[in-house]
């Protein structure tokens, strides 16, 4: 299981079954079709919950969920068994048909074709980076950021 301390970081503890000592943490993205931006805080909030009881029944835990309108942001843990693939299209299906059915008034005129998500995901493992790092990202989404500043390149440059 999972701890925070005062200054909010996030402590995960090796896991153990019968075979195996482990701690397997993924961070996924799953993007709104079109990238409409529809998903409200309460929407958000549903999730969390949703998603929680389905990481429960593949025997890993939700350490994070949040988002923005137009996409979400998951950080859990499952056991070696499970598979992620798997694990990742339930999601996505349970997901979107709970928030299709649940908050149809706000979905319907917005999407059509009965998907939420586009075909696509991104999921990578979170040792590329410590937890508290990827916890922090996840939390500070729906927060503004200063807009990114590109410089064009001259042909000089690019040379």
């Amino acid at each position: 299981m999972y701890s925070y301390d005062y200054s909010g970081g996030v402590f995960l503890d090796y896991k153990r079954n019968q075979h195996s000592v482990y701690l397997l943490t993924y961070h996924t993205v799953f993007v709104v079709k079109h990238r409409k931006k529809v998903l409200t805080q309460e929407m958000l909030d549903y999730m969390k919950n949703q998603v929680s009881h389905l990481m429960e029944g593949y025997g890993g835990s939700l350490i994070d969920l949040n988002g923005e309108a137009d996409h979400i942001h998951i950080l859990f843990e499952l056991p070696p068994r499970s598979v992620l693939s798997n694990l990742i299209c339930n999601l996505k299906t349970q997901t979107s048909r709970e928030l299709r059915a649940n908050f149809k008034t706000e979905l319907s005129s917005q999407l059509w074709g009965g998907a939420l998500w586009t075909q696509s995901y991104f999921v990578t493992t979170t040792g590329g980076a410590n937890i508290e790092t990827v916890h922090k990202y996840i939390q500070s989404q729906g927060e503004e950021k200063p807009k990114r500043k590109y410089t064009k390149k001259t042909h000089s440059q690019a040379h």
